[in-house]
C-alpha cells in the first residue's frame, strides 16, 4: 500500500510539472518555427568611433538553444551555453561588450575604426539545428570642427563674389541653412559647388542672407553644426535724407536752424555739410543760432562710405531768413470825428519787418471799400470821407509776411446828435400824486439836458425830472433841451402836464366829454319824470257814462 502511494504521488508531481511548463513549451515551439529565418533584425549597422553600437536580434528567449556564439570573421567574441548559464568572452572584448542573455544581443562600446567588418551570430537548438545571422558594421569617423569661412572679409554689394566654405572632420555630407530654414538656391546668383561644401554668391546683395548662416555636416549616425555665420555686406550710402527744423522754408531773423542728415549705409556713412558750395561742417547735424540774412543760401549734405568708396549728395535745402513783423500800430489823422463833417485817414505800420500783405477789418469782418471808404495802393492807408455814425466800431489792421503776422486795433468814435429828442411821462395827474418825466436823445457823447416850465429855466440838468407831490403850480408846458457838447447841436422837445383837484374826473376825459355826459344825465332825468307823472294822471280819471 505504501509503495503504491509513492508511485501515485510521483505521477501526480510529474503531471503538475508538465502542466506548469506547457505554456513555455508552446512558446519555444513557436519560436523554433520563427527562428528558421535570420535571427538578426538587420544585416547592416553603422557606428561612430568612440561611441556604442548594439546588434539587435529577433530572439526573445534562449531556453531552446544549446549554444550561442558571436564571431567577428573567424575570431570568437562570446560563447553562451544557456543550460550551464556560462558565458565565455574573449579577453579583447571583455571590457567593451555587454551581452543580453535573453535576446542574445550584444552592445559593443568605445568603437574603433578596426571594429568595422562582418559579425556572425550562430545558434544551435536543442534539436541540433543551426541558425546563423550575419551583420556588417561600418564605423564612421566622428564629425568635429564644423565651421564656415569666407573668401572676402568685407564684401561690397554688387561688386563682390562671396564664397563661403564649410569645413569639418569626419565622415559626412553637407547641408546649408539660412536661420532655421534650408537655404534656397537659384542656381545662378546663389549656388553650391558639386561637393556641396562651398556656397557661391555672385554680385552679393545685403538681402541675400538676412539671417545667420549655418553649415551642417551629417552622416547616418550623427551630425555637426557650425557656429552661426553672419555675412556682413558693405553697401551705400543711399536714400540720403535731410531734415530741417523748423521745417518752414522761411525762417525768422534771430531764430535757430537745425539741419540733420542720414543715409542707409554699412558701415555707417561719414557726412559733411556744404553751404553755397563750400564745406561748412563734417558732422551729420548742424545748428545755426541767431539767424541773420547772411545765412540765406543753399545747404546740401554729402554722405561717404569708406568701404564702398561711394558718395551721394542730398537735394539742396534753400534757406531764407526774414525779419518778423512786430510793433504794428494804427495812427489816425484826427481824434475828434463829427458825423457829416469830418474826414479821417488811418495809417497802419510795423516797427520791424516788411509786410507782404495788408488786410483791414471792421468789427472782425473784412472791410469793403466804397464811395466814401478808400485804400491806398499799398493798402496801408484807409481814408473815410464825411464820416457817418455807422462808421463807428473797431478797425483792425493785419500785416503778414512769410514768417509771421502782426496786427493792431483802433476804436473809432463818431460824435453825432442829438437826434430823436423826446419827453415821456403822464399828461395829467391828481393833486399830490407823484410823477416823473424822462428826456432822451440819440447822441455821442451823451447829451446835456436843460429843463424849462412855461419858458422859465429850471435848476435841473438830469434826463429824468421827478415831482414827488404834484400841485397846481406844476401844471404847464415843460421843455427839455438836449445839447451835444462836441457837435454843438441842441434840440428841444415839449410835454404838457395838468394837475387836477382831488376827486376830479380822470385825466382821461376831456372837458367836452364831461359836458356831454352831464347833459345826457339831465335829459334822462326829465324823461323819467314825465313818464311817472303821466301814469299817475291816468289812474285818477272817472270814466264817462256815455
Amino acid at each position: 500500500m505504501g509503495k503504491n502511494h509513492s508511485i501515485w504521488q510521483g505521477l501526480t508531481s510529474f503531471h503538475m510539472d508538465f502542466y506548469n511548463f506547457r505554456v513555455p513549451l508552446l512558446i519555444l515551439a513557436a519560436f523554433g518555427r520563427c527562428c528558421s529565418s535570420n535571427p538578426l533584425l538587420s544585416d547592416k549597422a553603422i557606428g561612430v568611433i568612440g561611441k556604442n553600437v548594439t546588434f539587435k536580434t529577433t530572439i526573445t528567449s534562449t531556453m531552446d538553444f544549446l549554444t550561442i556564439t558571436w564571431n567577428k570573421g573567424q575570431d570568437n567574441i562570446i560563447t553562451h551555453i544557456p543550460s550551464k548559464n556560462t558565458q565565455n568572452i574573449d579577453e579583447n572584448y571583455a571590457s567593451r561588450i555587454s551581452y543580453n542573455a535573453t535576446t542574445c544581443e550584444i552592445e559593443l562600446r568605445s568603437l574603433t575604426k578596426e571594429d568595422g567588418g562582418e559579425y556572425i551570430l550562430n545558434l544551435v537548438t536543442s534539436e541540433a539545428q543551426t541558425l546563423t545571422g550575419q551583420i556588417h558594421l561600418e564605423v564612421l569617423e566622428p564629425i568635429t570642427d564644423v565651421m564656415i569661412t569666407s573668401n572676402i572679409p568685407e564684401p561690397v554689394e554688387f561688386d563682390s563674389t562671396v564664397i563661403l566654405t564649410c569645413s569639418a572632420k569626419g565622415s559626412f555630407t553637407y547641408k546649408w541653412f539660412n536661420g532655421s530654414e534650408p537655404l534656397v538656391l537659384d542656381g545662378t546668383h546663389m549656388q553650391l559647388n558639386p561637393i556641396g561644401n562651398q556656397l557661391i554668391i555672385t554680385e552679393v546683395r545685403r538681402t541675400d542672407l538676412r539671417r545667420p548662416i549655418f553649415c551642417m555636416a551629417e552622416n547616418p549616425m550623427e551630425s555637426g553644426k557650425s557656429d552661426p555665420f553672419n555675412l556682413t555686406v558693405s553697401y551705400g550710402p543711399e536714400n540720403i535724407v535731410t531734415m530741417q527744423t523748423p521745417t518752414v522754408p522761411f525762417l525768422k531773423k534771430g531764430s535757430n536752424l537745425t539741419l540733420t542728415c542720414s543715409a542707409n549705409s554699412d558701415p555707417p556713412a561719414q557726412f559733411k555739410w556744404m553751404f553755397n558750395g563750400a564745406e561748412l561742417s563734417q558732422t551729420p547735424n548742424i545748428t545755426i543760432q541767431n539767424l541773420e540774412e547772411e545765412n540765406n543760401g543753399n545747404y546740401s549734405c554729402v554722405a561717404n562710405n569708406v568701404k564702398t568708396n561711394r558718395n551721394v549728395v542730398s537735394p539742396v535745402a534753400l534757406v531764407t531768413v526774414l525779419e518778423a513783423l512786430s510793433g504794428t500800430n494804427i495812427s489816425s489823422s484826427t481824434s475828434l470825428l463829427i458825423a457829416g463833417n469830418s474826414t479821417v485817414n488811418l495809417t497802419c505800420s510795423a516797427k520791424a519787418g516788411n509786410a507782404d500783405t495788408v488786410e483791414w477789418l471792421k468789427d472782425s469782418k473784412p472791410l469793403t471799400p466804397g464811395d466814401r471808404v478808400t485804400l491806398s495802393a499799398d493798402k496801408k492807408s484807409l481814408t473815410i470821407a464825411q464820416v457817418v455814425k455807422g462808421d463807428k466800431g473797431e478797425y483792425k489792421c493785419q500785416l503778414k509776411n512769410k514768417v509771421n503776422q502782426d496786427e493792431a486795433s483802433y476804436n473809432m468814435v463818431i460824435n453825432y446828435g442829438p437826434e430823436n429828442v423826446k419827453v415821456q411821462g403822464k399828461n395829467a395827474v391828481k393833486f399830490e400824486e407823484g410823477i416823473q418825466m424822462s428826456c432822451s436823445a440819440d447822441s455821442v457823447p451823451p447829451s446835456m439836458y436843460t429843463w424849462k416850465l412855461n419858458e422859465t429855466v429850471m435848476n435841473y440838468s438830469r434826463s429824468i425830472y421827478i415831482i414827488e407831490k404834484a400841485k397846481a403850480g406844476d401844471s404847464g408846458m415843460y421843455t427839455c433841451e438836449a445839447l451835444n457838447p462836441i457837435t454843438g447841436m441842441a434840440i428841444k422837445a415839449t410835454h404838457k402836464l395838468a394837475v387836477t383837484e382831488v376827486g376830479a374826473v380822470d385825466e382821461g376825459l376831456s372837458g367836452g366829454a364831461i359836458a356831454g355826459i352831464v347833459i345826457a344825465v339831465i335829459v334822462a332825468v326829465i324823461i323819467i319824470g314825465c313818464i311817472i307823472k303821466c301814469r299817475r294822471k291816468s289812474s285818477t280819471d272817472i270814466a264817462s257814462p256815455y
